[in-house]
């Protein structure tokens, strides 16, 4: 035939047969494989704390599912490192192995046949931070293994805002902000950093930090100085925002920080008028300086005998 010519009608509906047939034995075997798939061996869920208080007990929860098949063992590692063992048809149920920084609490570890939780103390930042593994195998004959991992990071975060000290009410252009930021306790050390109306101070306008000693956990504060001249342009009304800031280096944790917004004056503002020199009606004496005001207390009494000695001349 040429090619512009049909096939013939049953040629025609045997092609159509056949690829519907493999259409037929492609959507078999996917059905297939889903229902295998979802009657075996599967992990719900790993859960565990992001950043783990050394000050406290970490606790990891492992959920699986069997489907049909039956629960062999379940293990936990530490960075590659068994540490625990679940076996619910061998004696005893449960093992566990020396790892660093891995300490089980005699209360909370727990498993089952759907669940395997287990509970760690006495945690340090130096051995018990990682990445924290649990393994599921089932029984023959399919041997099947699920696992799922949860990395952890051991810090003491602390509990409160760094605060700021030192602050006077109100500035203007000429002064110099003078302030202390004191942070909280933290395991590793807070690292602070101040900020002037959003934008980061400069190193020279910043002191060395200071640490406190640490405690019997190796909690720091830490404290750092601010020295700022205030040396813009200003404007009645305006206002200077001063922020302190505290982060945990190596910890994924948002920082906490303080903020003080303190009003800025003007040389023309009433109150800095008011608070000028003080002069003397009858002279240019001054009441501003503390230390001058027994010089001007003296002239005023040595004005005032001169006067009654005047007077008593006049009417002698």
């Amino acid at each position: 035939m040429s090619g512009g010519q049909c096939l013939p009608i049953n040629s025609a509906i045997s092609c159509k047969l056949s690829s519907g047939f493999v259409v037929s034995c492609f959507l078999l075997l996917l059905l297939l494989h889903l229902v295998g798939q979802s009657s075996g061996l599967h992990l719900i869920s790993l859960t565990g704390p992001v950043v783990a208080d050394l000050r406290q007990d970490m606790e990891l929860d492992c959920r699986f599912d069997m489907g049909t098949e039956e629960l062999y063992a379940v293990k936990w590692y530490k960075d590659d490192q068994e540490f625990f063992r679940y076996m619910p048809h061998q004696k005893p149920h449960t093992l566990s192995f020396p790892v660093a920084g891995v300490h089980l609490a005699s209360q909370g570890t727990n498993c089952s046949q759907d669940y395997c939780k287990v509970r760690l103390h006495r945690l340090t930042r130096q051995h018990s931070g990682g990445v924290y593994r649990c393994e599921i195998s089932s029984e023959a004959p399919a041997f099947r293994l699920a696992a799922g991992t949860h990395n952890v990071t051991v810090a003491a975060l602390p509990k409160e805002n760094p605060r700021i000290e030192g602050l006077t009410t109100s500035y203007m252009e000429g002064d110099t902000v003078v302030a202390k930021c004191i942070s909280d306790l933290g395991n590793p050390a807070p690292i602070l950093s101040w900020y002037i109306n959003g934008e980061s101070v400069p190193l020279n306008a910043v002191g060395e930090p200071t640490s406190s000693e640490p405690d019997d956990v190796g909690l720091v504060s830490r404290s750092i100085t601010l020295r700022y001249p205030v040396e813009r342009k200003l404007s009645r009304g305006d206002s200077i925002e001063i922020r302190c800031v505290s982060a945990m280096p190596g910890v994924p944790q948002q920082p906490l920080f303080t903020t003080h917004t303190v009003p800025l004056r003007s040389p023309n503002d009433p109150q800095v008028i008011n608070n000028q020199k003080l002069h003397w009606y009858g002279g240019g004496y001054s009441f501003a300086s503390p230390r001058s005001r027994p010089l001007h207390i003296a002239r005023l009494l040595f004005a005032a005998v001169a006067v009654r000695w005047s007077i008593g001349r006049i009417f002698k």
